[in-house]
């Protein structure tokens, strides 16, 4: 798992894109027999998910909503969920990072590269556990269709969130991923 997770991170986000990352997660699904489900943008969207596609809206990379699932004891229903928030590249968005330290944000997507290692690893040790994992994939960038501070937008739960800081994007796709 690791051995996935930390060649991901190291990728330099023109290459790490949520495509990039959506293609892994087909290969560690396909290569261990999980079920895979995507939600691209517009199906997110459509199923109100306000959270995630206010963040994804300022790249013009697609972005993506993956779930994986292992069953490695199908006779159990008790299942553990795992998290991670995808973001390839974080500019902070209007309220940009400082540029001393964006070449690192490529980073913001190891907690997805972690929560992928981790289901690869469960199947292939063939754990006697169920597990979902959540990977909300996408930029947080600028351009014109970009959120701004002061927008409000709608969250899958029904909450609306204030966006204070558009720097604050972990939690707000997170928000999403974890309803």
């Amino acid at each position: 798992g690791i051995n996935l997770a930390r060649p991901l991170g190291d990728l330099p986000a023109n290459m790490m894109t949520p495509t990039y990352f959506l293609k892994e997660a087909h290969k560690v699904a396909k290569e261990n027999r999980l079920k895979i489900t995507v939600l691209d943008e517009g199906s997110a969207k459509k199923k109100g998910m306000g959270a995630f596609t206010g963040v994804a809206q300022g790249s013009d990379e697609p972005s993506y909503m993956i779930a994986l699932e292992y069953s490695g004891n199908p006779r159990n229903k008790d299942k553990w969920g795992l998290i991670g928030k995808g973001i390839t590249f974080d500019t902070g968005g209007l309220s940009i990072k400082p540029s001393s330290g964006m070449h690192e944000m490529k980073y913001d997507m190891a907690g997805a590269a972690a929560v992928l290692g981790t289901i690869k690893a469960a199947a292939e040790l063939k754990l006697e556990v169920n597990l979902l994992g959540i990977l909300p994939c996408t930029e947080n960038m600028i351009n014109g269709s970009a959120y701004k501070p002061g927008d409000i937008i709608h969250a899958y739960n029904g909450k609306t969130i204030e966006i204070a800081n558009t720097d604050a994007e972990g939690r707000v796709i997170l928000a999403d991923a974890l309803s």
